[in-house]
């Protein structure tokens, strides 16, 4: 005959379904990328959608993996309610392909943008927080420009991360369109 402590008890049934569900990401997220691996440019085209007008970044170019072993960098110091930034921040930092670029300072080299320019900027914070030596940093060079990411933003108030990441992105990509249209 069976104990109770032998049957799942609840607890441990939503903790069971709790990392079915990661488990079910992670594949989702691996099934992802590795299709990124395959993606055919031309095939995409050829199926009725017309080409791009500019390409910013060759798909062969893009790397997925890390092209140089990377060791954790600095962490973020927290002025008062950057808790958002810092995260995003990180995530930025820690995704492989967009690092690959930035470390390899190809953006700065050829930008002639006069004043903002996001991805400058990344570029600037990732080879800091990668390449220091010490245990944590003020991302200077983000705060600076807070405001200019959105305008919206006001330093000492709790934001949204998700909103910081696309107001983000977006800045990181009119600097690339406006680099490209040059």
């Amino acid at each position: 005959m069976l104990g109770l402590s032998e049957f799942p008890q609840p607890a441990d049934m939503a903790g069971a379904a709790r990392l079915t569900r990661r488990a079910q990401s992670l594949n989702m997220l691996s099934f992802f990328i590795s299709s990124l691996f395959k993606w055919n440019f031309s095939a995409v085209i050829a199926e009725g959608m017309a080409p791009p007008k500019r390409i910013l970044f060759p798909p062969e170019k893009i790397c997925m993996v890390w092209q140089q072993r990377q060791s954790a960098g600095a962490g973020l110091l927290n002025v008062g309610n950057t808790c958002f930034l810092n995260a995003v921040l990180q995530c930025l930092t820690y995704t492989p392909p967009l690092a690959n670029y930035l470390l390899s300072r190809e953006h700065s080299q050829a930008c002639h943008q006069q004043g903002f320019c996001m991805m400058c900027i990344m570029e600037t914070h990732v080879n800091k927080v990668l390449h220091s030596s010490v245990n944590a940093i003020l991302p200077l060079a983000v705060l600076k420009v807070f405001r200019r990411i959105g305008e919206h933003f006001q330093l000492g108030r709790e934001e949204d991360a998700h909103d910081f990441l696309c107001c983000t992105v977006n800045a990181m990509q009119t600097a690339c369109l406006s680099a490209s249209s040059e």
